[in-house]
């Protein structure tokens, strides 16, 4: 008899020191990449969170674009309230196709960790500043915010989208 067993030759097989060389090379790379895990998940949620108070001022830009004006608040709402902020919610997904998921940060969301939804838990955690309803109004203050996070989840300052589209620390000049 050839020295195949059942087509296989002996010497295709991994040995058992080599599936131990293997597995601690992955248990190395593991041990030095878990630390460094949770820092690139901050940093991949920053931008999330930059690209959601971008996506904001694109829709808002559009809108003003258009010759309308910022959306103003009823006065039956108190400013700073959910209702307040179910407004928003409500207001923009009519009339520009926003979502709840465009008005959060990821990193605000972790950080509240997911507890269950109170009467003071946020519903958005960007605020709109509250402009006239002038269509070109929130253009002509260009350092003044449009939207603000509402915490400074990403260690730099609350973030801010400005009248250019730029998004940056609220401390920023």
């Amino acid at each position: 008899m050839s020295s195949s067993i059942r087509g296989f030759n002996s010497r295709e097989a991994f040995t058992l020191v080599e599936l131990i060389v293997v597995i601690g090379i992955i248990g190395i790379l593991s041990a030095l990449l878990l630390p460094n895990f949770s820092k690139i998940q901050v940093k991949a949620e920053g931008v999330l969170c930059t690209g959601r108070l971008r996506n904001l001022w694109l829709a808002f830009s559009s809108q003003m674009n258009d010759g309308e004006g910022w959306p103003q608040i009823p006065p039956s709402i108190t400013i700073g309230s959910i209702a307040e902020q179910q407004w928003w919610l409500d207001t923009t997904s009519n009339s520009m196709g926003l979502t709840v998921k465009d008005w959060n940060c990821p990193t605000i969301a972790r950080m509240a960790g997911g507890s269950e939804k109170t009467d003071n838990t946020p519903l958005i955690s960007y605020l709109p500043t509250l402009f006239d309803a002038k269509p070109m109004s929130p253009k002509q203050w260009p350092r003044m915010p449009w939207f603000t996070e509402m915490a400074n989840a990403h260690g730099s300052g609350n973030l801010s989208v400005r009248a250019d589209g730029s998004v940056c620390p609220l401390s920023d000049p």
